[in-house]
């Protein structure tokens, strides 16, 4: 069972470390870490995450679902989702959308990023550690210059500045509800409802040289693209970009 237990630091290396050792230390499905700064924030793939103190949201929760290993990915895609409603939440009219495999986009500028870390034992989950960056408070001049066209944030959307716990409480309530539902009736139902928001669904897409028409989500998450010979190509990892 997925219980919300928010622990706030003001500063920390990275949530993702602190919560990776939490779980490694015994910590229940639920327990969160969010920091108002992090030094060493990390994004998808090593990357970095880029954050003025005290203006985004930066946390990383335990989870401990009752899933089939080669499901993993899953739950950071429900994540997405969860993050997703978040910001239809905070930032009505507008209507948030997904980008494979965990971005979130408004008006096809990015304002939130999941990432995953998960260890098993045997052929079970012992644990997942979901990060969630989603940018709140910033405004235009904070975001990078090579990066200030591709992002947006709820300031930007709305002029209205947010308390970063009211965020991280609508979240974690959300991700409560969404988690309770995989616990009753298994994970099968997330491609489904992460595709009513998919953002590139029926256009091309390019993944090393090969172009092919973003169909569907397999089962376990992974990306499917029919190519001009009729072939599906399966993607479980890494990135995609237009045709």
């Amino acid at each position: 069972m997925f219980r919300p237990e928010l622990i706030v630091l003001e500063e920390t290396t990275s949530t993702q470390e602190v919560a990776v050792r939490m779980a490694l230390e015994g910590g229940v499905s639920g327990a969160t870490v969010m920091a108002l700064n992090q030094t060493k924030g990390r994004g998808r793939s090593g990357s970095q995450w880029i954050s003025p103190p005290g203006k985004n949201l930066a946390l990383s929760m335990i989870v401990r679902p009752n899933i089939e290993v080669l499901k993993t990915p899953l739950i950071g895609m429900l994540s997405a989702i969860c993050a997703a409603e978040t910001v239809d939440d905070f930032c009505r009219p507008f209507r948030a959308q997904l980008k494979w495999p965990n971005d979130v986009l408004v008006e096809g500028k990015k304002i939130a990023g999941i990432i995953s870390e998960a260890r098993f034992l045997g052929k079970t989950v012992d644990f997942i550690v979901v990060g969630v960056g989603l940018n709140v408070n910033s405004k235009a001049e904070d975001f990078p210059n090579q990066l200030r066209e591709s992002l947006t944030s709820f300031l930007s959307l709305t002029g209205k500045i947010v308390d970063l716990r009211a965020v991280a409480t609508t979240f974690l309530q959300g991700m409560s509800e969404l988690l309770n539902r995989v616990e009753s009736v298994g994970p099968d139902f997330i491609p489904l409802q992460w595709e009513r928001r998919w953002v590139h669904k029926g256009m091309k897409l390019v993944r090393d040289g090969i172009t092919g028409t973003a169909i569907a989500l397999d089962s376990d998450g992974s990306l499917l693209l029919k190519l001009s010979d009729g072939k599906i190509l399966k993607i479980s990892s890494g990135t995609t970009s237009c045709s």
